[in-house]
């Protein structure tokens, strides 16, 4: 190890949580750009970048609202040139197969992905340097892999102003780098979708189809299926000559052995997208949905059926649910709450004591 390499933290294999916090940022920065290089990229690199992100988890921070959290940080990794944190892995958490040679090139590519000098600025404006690539250093010897990662790349993975929340195990159940690729892109992308060209599409992605109805085909049905079972966010798609149309969803189901409070989260996600389509909600009104489930998980629960008791009073006055939208739904969801509220026995002992999801209630 080079004796100017300053080594401030130190990060060994804990055990996995279901989901990472994945930087938006960092997706960008180090994974953007219309480059097939990028899709190319191993499995086993985006293994060992979800083993950091699951590492680092504890030490991720909102820049702008835990600022003891910022000061603590840059302390550690952003007052001098040439500082990294080491990373310790079993090898076999990258491949239960034990497949060096997989893990060997998915350290390689990390070590020469975006490689150069970068450059770092703390919150008192002091610049710090540091040249490599997203790892430094890998190691792979006596079933561990080992290696080092820049205050920048830290920094990048530390600090998440944006991010979404991924299935840890998503590298692990599909086949290729591109894959996860695909999906992180995917968990950016806005509820209504968005267009773009088949061309420009594969070549970022890597795929060689001479139509966007044959990438359809034989590229992109087989992936929605395969995110069907395994991922939280899947996608209909559709083709318009040489465009691509994409429209994601959080999926009801999926064929992992998760957590409880885990898949309880997905749940709320799920159908709190299903109504903000629906009934043409607004960010206002999810986050006054997602504020009262947060307080008490409970209340998800009694939303669902009073929304059962909306859906079969549309159906007794044989009018579409989809009619009712925005601040008219909300109006009229708020009126069923309370009536199934009421009818249960915390109705009875606290009449008043219904979820206020209107502002006319509150």
């Amino acid at each position: 190890m080079d004796k100017d390499q300053n080594i401030a933290r130190h990060y060994k294999t804990r055990k996995a949580s279901d989901i990472v916090n994945f930087p938006v940022p960092f997706r960008r920065t180090a994974l953007g750009g219309i480059d097939r290089e990028l899709a190319r990229l191993p499995i086993s690199s985006f293994r060992i970048l979800f083993q950091v992100l699951n590492s680092i988890s504890y030490d991720q921070f909102h820049p702008g609202r835990q600022k003891e959290q910022l000061k603590l940080f840059e302390e550690d990794m952003l007052t001098e040139n040439n500082t990294f944190a080491s990373f310790s892995f079993l090898a076999r958490d990258i491949d239960e197969h034990l497949d060096y040679n997989s893990i060997q090139k998915g350290l390689e590519a990390l070590e020469n992905l975006n490689k150069g000098w970068h450059k770092s600025k703390n919150s008192n404006g002091k610049e710090v340097k540091t040249l490599g690539g997203v790892i430094s250093n890998p190691s792979l010897t006596d079933g561990k892999v080992s290696f080092l990662m820049s205050s920048y790349w830290i920094d990048q993975l530390a600090k998440i102003p944006h991010y979404n929340k991924a299935l840890f195990l998503t590298p692990w159940n599909v086949s290729k780098g591109k894959h996860v690729l695909f999906y992180l892109w995917l968990l950016e992308l806005p509820d209504d979708g968005t267009k773009v060209n088949y061309k420009k599409f594969q070549l970022f992605f890597d795929y060689n189809y001479k139509s966007a109805q044959a990438l359809g085909k034989y590229a992109l049905k087989p992936l929605k299926e395969r995110f069907d079972k395994v991922s939280n966010r899947s996608f209909n798609y559709k083709t318009s000559g040489d465009f691509l149309h994409f429209k994601p969803y959080y999926t009801k189901d999926i064929e992992l052995e998760l957590k409880e409070d885990t898949v309880t989260a997905q749940q709320i996600t799920q159908r709190l997208h299903y109504w903000k389509g629906r009934h043409q909600l607004d960010k206002k009104h999810i986050n006054t949905l997602r504020s009262i489930i947060n307080l008490d998980t409970g209340t998800f629960n009694l939303l669902q059926k009073a929304y059962d008791e909306f859906i079969k009073w549309c159906k007794e006055e044989q009018t579409k649910a989809t009619v009712y939208t925005g601040d008219n739904f909300i109006a009229i969801f708020q009126n069923k709450i309370i009536e199934y509220y009421q009818s249960t026995e915390m109705g009875n002992i606290i009449p008043n004591g219904y979820p206020v999801i209107s502002e006319n209630e509150s």
